[in-house]
């Protein structure tokens, strides 16, 4: 029973071993976290009070602007959330939560496929396979976490609530990295001077959702 597992969980990180590159995602540097963007320390080059009417960037913003990922005003905290894909019951079992991954809930546990093609059936009842894929979908979950980040006086808005994914191995045996799969790209305006300055409409990426895939490299 535990080598069926073993090698279930194996076919699960295969599976979800994915190219980050297909998905239109760059190298960068930690899984989903862009590097700080390196600014120009002329204070004459900052937006002025009477730059920061709230009323007209939000307009120039219109219905781009995303306030569950943006914040006009410093947070109260610099959240560290995640979501993770099961919760306790009130037994203190961990129960899923939403849909299971297609590559879990494709993992044959009926059967081991030996070196010359041929299969072994496993006694495994059906309710077991449940739990099995359950437990392995817990073992390989990479769940998005979120967190503020201060972009400067020259965004507006200024704090942006970012995506990235936990620095943590997500297969058995260990090795595999958790790595963006997807990202939104969020609109923001940006100050920027050349003969005169002015707010531009921008758009900074942010990390939606994230995947055990092989590599040693972050993307963004």
């Amino acid at each position: 029973m535990i080598e069926a597992l073993v090698l279930a969980a194996c076919l699960v990180g295969w599976a979800a071993c994915g190219s980050p590159e297909s998905q239109g995602l760059r190298p960068g540097g930690p899984p989903g976290l862009l590097p700080d963007l390196i600014e120009t320390i002329d204070p004459s080059s900052d937006p002025k009070p009477t730059d920061l009417n709230v009323t007209l960037l939000s307009a120039k913003l219109g219905p781009a602007l995303d306030m569950e990922y943006s914040s006009i005003t410093k947070p109260t905290k610099n959240m560290l959330t995640s979501y993770f894909p099961f919760r306790r019951n009130r037994k203190g079992r961990l129960v899923p939560v939403g849909t299971m991954p297609k590559h879990v809930r494709e993992v044959e546990l009926g059967y081991v496929r030996l070196g010359d093609g041929t299969k072994v059936k496993t006694r495994v009842p059906s309710r077991l396979r449940k739990k099995l894929r359950q437990l392995l979908w817990a073992l390989t979950a990479c769940p998005v976490g979120h967190r503020w980040r201060d972009l400067g006086s020259r965004f507006w808005p200024r704090w942006l609530k970012e995506g990235y994914c936990p620095a943590t191995t997500c297969s058995i045996p260990a090795g595999m990295k958790c790595r963006p799969s997807a990202t939104e790209h969020k609109y923001l305006l940006r100050w920027h001077c050349r003969k005169t300055c002015t707010w531009i409409k921008v758009q900074y990426p942010v990390v939606t959702d994230c995947v055990c895939a092989c590599g040693s490299s972050g993307y963004s």
